[in-house]
């Protein structure tokens, strides 16, 4: 077993590498941000490598070093900054000087990988891929894809990743074998917190927030996420009593890290929905602020509440396209600062 599977997925683990005989060419790597998907696919991509190699340690030496010639890894452009494992192999696949980053994969990619699969293995039987996240492909990538799974090259094996995966055509997903990934329970999540050095005191709190995924909490925390959720919880609050200028908040959001923010308030908005249709959920997000959204729920307009949610799923989408992110910001802070504006209804 690699030392590198989470422990709440070395069952997973163990199931996918004990298959003799493999009924699928293609695997999708599915569940919520910070469970692993990332982590266990690429140990799977290295196991299937190594197989029927003799050499293993060499094999191994290649895959870390970022230079085996049968890996191939795409993502959007947005993504390959040259910092992590596949993103050094994504590299690849990524045209330099053509204006801004995509945040799709592109149908070029995807034809380039055809062409680069169709030829034999170099360092051993097998190929691999892995594309993530998958969920980023537009209509044209996604079909050029059908064809290879429909057709897929002698000894390729493909492995999606994807938080998303309603966001894939039915036709990709019914073409790959399931990789159901899911988070932990609660107290094998916040052991493992606490053997990476979290401090107990946050552990809890931290791992409501990531909605009880390890990795996202780990996240968090590394990222100074609470200072920063400090701060935009006194501009909620502020703005839902009428008491900042959206815009100021806005452009003070805009300087932070807006995708965090706008996903930390899409969580709280979630959070008083709940509160609104049941005053005591069992589950918050936000747990440490129940008290203060039991209070607000008196005087929110659910119309306009569950219009801010839309708003804010679609603009979190919006953020990573040519849209002017300040501008996407700007609309759903002047939409919270509305939602005590009218009677409840």
């Amino acid at each position: 077993m690699s030392d590198s599977i989470h422990p709440w997925n070395r069952a997973l683990w163990k199931t996918l590498t004990q298959q003799r005989e493999r009924t699928a060419h293609a695997w999708l790597f599915k569940g919520p941000q910070g469970v692993g998907k990332t982590t266990t696919a690429i140990q799977f991509a290295l196991h299937l490598l190594a197989e029927d190699v003799a050499d293993r340690a060499k094999v191994r030496g290649l895959f870390a070093a970022g230079s085996h010639p049968d890996f191939h890894v795409v993502m959007p452009e947005q993504y390959v900054d040259g910092s992590g494992l596949l993103e050094g192999y994504a590299v690849r696949y990524v045209s330099a000087g053509r204006g801004k980053p995509k945040s799709v994969i592109s149908v070029d990619q995807i034809r380039q990988l055809i062409e680069r699969v169709s030829t034999r293995a170099h360092t051993g039987a097998n190929k691999c891929v892995i594309i993530s996240p998958a969920d980023r492909m537009n209509a044209n990538s996604a079909n050029a894809l059908l064809k290879v799974l429909e057709e897929p090259p002698a000894r390729t094996l493909i492995l999606l990743i994807s938080a998303m995966p309603h966001q894939l055509p039915a036709t990709i997903i019914s073409r790959c074998g399931p990789v159901d990934m899911r988070e932990p329970d609660k107290n094998t999540a916040r052991m493992w917190l606490l053997s990476e050095g979290l401090p107990e005191s946050e552990v809890d709190l931290l791992l409501a927030l990531a909605g009880g995924a390890p990795l996202r909490a780990k996240r968090l925390h590394e990222t100074g996420f609470m200072e920063h959720r400090r701060e935009w919880l006194s501009d909620v609050l502020q703005l839902m009593g009428a008491h900042q200028d959206p815009v100021e908040v806005a452009a003070r959001w805009n300087r932070s890290d807006a995708p965090m923010a706008m996903d930390w308030l899409h969580r709280l908005v979630v959070d008083l929905a709940r509160v609104i249709y049941c005053e005591h959920p069992e589950n918050l997000f936000n747990p440490d602020v129940r008290r203060r959204l039991q209070e607000l729920r008196k005087r929110i307009n659910v119309t306009a509440l569950f219009d801010l949610c839309d708003r804010l799923g679609h603009g979190q989408q919006l953020l990573d396209s040519p849209v002017d992110q300040h501008l996407i910001i700007e609309d759903v802070l002047i939409r919270l600062g509305r939602l005590g504006a009218n009677p409840r209804q």
